[in-house]
């Protein structure tokens, strides 16, 4: 077209140029996005300007030379627009790391003072209780089992883990509100 009023270009010639052209200015972007698809997203978006600007682009050179220098300055804009994103996304996914880390530090921390104050709860059930609730809870072991090593009935054992563990759900839940209204996500 070397040589043509660009302002003249139909159709056919536009896609005469295109078909002329595409292949070797695909090349050309290859050699700076180094990716197939992305160069040829960089060609297709040349084109398209140029349609639609062909009205008011007046070529000094020959079209190869001005498609090849506006590829070129399209894939470097890519390049840079790549290059801020991928240093955002970086740093984004840093922040995020940080945040998980000291959300688990809050979370961990939160989960000991609770199991503290659980033990504490316990401790101040009466030691009956206590030993009872212990060979149960923590021991694992049956009604019969405690009954026979604490030499009571299995219905003492039955009454005593209730009265343990109705103070401690009633302990408990309070401990757990104090600890939501810390937390905020619980």
């Amino acid at each position: 077209m070397e040589g043509e009023d660009s302002t003249t270009l139909n159709i056919d010639q536009f896609e005469t140029m295109f078909r002329r052209n595409h292949q070797f200015l695909c090349a050309v972007a290859m050699q700076y996005v180094h990716d197939q698809f992305a160069a040829e997203d960089m060609v297709q978006d040349f084109f398209i300007d140029f349609w639609q600007r062909r009205h008011t682009i007046q070529l000094t050179t020959g079209f190869e030379a001005y498609a090849r220098r506006a590829v070129k300055y399209k894939c470097i804009d890519f390049l840079r627009k790549s290059a801020v994103t991928e240093k955002r996304n970086s740093m984004l996914a840093a922040l995020e790391e940080e945040q998980e880390h000291h959300d688990e530090q809050e979370y961990n921390e939160i989960r000991h003072q609770r199991y503290i104050k659980i033990v504490e709860l316990i401790q101040k059930l009466p030691e009956n209780r206590q030993n009872i609730f212990i060979m149960h809870a923590v021991d694992k072991m049956s009604y019969a089992e405690i009954a026979k090593k604490q030499n009571i009935s299995i219905n003492t054992v039955k009454t005593q883990l209730s009265r343990a563990y109705s103070a401690l759900r009633n302990h408990a839940i309070l401990v757990f509100i104090a600890f939501s209204s810390l937390s905020g996500r619980f």
